[in-house]
């Protein structure tokens, strides 16, 4: 899916900037420019960030432990 028409980012590009280390929205707009023309992506991008985090098993940038997984 286009997700920055600006700047022509698909949302294949912005799960692969987070996969490959970005934390955050502007991490990821850095890295490939997504949010930097208009703006009006910038909420869809923070979106697609933190989605792509939590189903990384990463909440702020902080691993997480698989759900389950016993810590003792």
């Amino acid at each position: 899916m286009l997700v920055c028409h600006c700047k022509r980012v698909s949302s294949r590009i912005i799960r692969e900037c987070v996969q490959a280390g970005a934390r955050d929205a502007a991490s990821v707009s850095r890295a490939c420019g997504a949010g930097t023309g208009c703006g009006g992506c910038r909420p869809l991008v923070h979106e697609l960030v933190e989605r792509e985090l939590s189903s990384a098993g990463h909440l702020d940038g902080i691993p997480r432990a698989p759900e389950g997984a016993d810590l003792s």
